[in-house]
């Protein structure tokens, strides 16, 4: 009698319809994911999710100091996540940076509907309400990276 061994699923975020995720299983496997914020518990579960789709985070950072200096421009971060606030210091001067190096990001914040906050160079960027859903972050990270 031979033995039967079944597959382990992957964990994932569920499907939800409408959310504009799910056509591409694992589109994050092997990308660098810069993540930058500075709520422990939200960088955390960015971090869970992300990683459960295979993606490799760099960071979580929780100051533009530390966010910068993980930045290494071309060569480990292919998208960025940015928590706009971090403790009273804003994230634009990164975002700037990551948009010379041409890397795509997206801003994760309690500010995602106020444009007064944004540079003006900065308003095109793609803006997500805290708190972020994970299929809308996941959907939103497909659409940037193009897959």
């Amino acid at each position: 009698m031979s033995a039967h061994v079944l597959p382990v699923p992957q964990p994932h975020a569920p499907h939800q319809e409408g959310d504009g995720f799910g056509t591409a299983e694992g589109f994050l496997r092997d990308v660098g994911v810069l993540v930058v914020e500075d709520d422990f518990i939200v960088a955390f579960d960015m971090q869970t999710l992300l990683e459960e789709q295979g993606a490799r985070v760099i960071g979580p950072a929780s100051d533009l100091a530390e966010a910068r200096a993980a930045f290494v421009p071309g060569a480990n971060v292919q998208v960025a996540v940015l928590d706009v606030n971090l403790n009273g210091e804003y994230v634009f001067p990164l975002a700037a940076q990551l948009r010379a190096a041409g890397v795509p990001f997206l801003f994760a914040t309690a500010y995602a509907d106020d444009d007064r906050l944004f540079p003006e160079e900065l308003r095109d960027a793609p803006r997500l309400s805290k708190p972020v859903l994970p299929n809308a972050l996941l959907g939103q990270l497909q659409r940037l990276l193009g897959k």
